[in-house]
């Protein structure tokens, strides 16, 4: 028999067949035979995947010219008026409850 017969003998045989061969409950005695996978906690799951994640973070931030940005903001912060900083302090505040806020309507829009 060649390999191409063999081929469409094995496709048609698969195709009329049905979906369960009975064998008497062996495949089922042979599952419950096999240990059963523990798994990892999940504080473990977690730790293991932010531990990279934060060291690549700190690698990434210890790259930065801090005293390059640092500089020209202090400059800014000493030169600056009164009205300048408040504007400043409240533009902040916006963007602090701004940014969860709308965090949240969009999760409460999809659920």
């Amino acid at each position: 028999m060649s390999d191409k017969s063999f081929d469409d003998f094995l496709a048609q045989q698969l195709q009329r067949s049905s979906s369960y061969i009975e064998d008497d409950g062996f495949a089922a005695n042979v599952m419950a035979s096999l240990p059963v996978k523990q798994r990892l906690s999940p504080w473990l799951e977690r730790l293991i995947l932010a531990a990279p994640v934060t060291l690549i973070a700190l690698l990434v931030v210890s790259q930065l010219p801090w005293r390059d940005m640092v500089r020209p903001a202090y400059g800014w912060l000493l030169t600056s008026t009164g009205t300048g900083l408040m504007a400043t302090v409240v533009g902040m505040m916006l963007l602090v409850v701004t940014i969860p806020l709308l965090w949240v309507l969009r999760r409460s829009s999809s659920i």
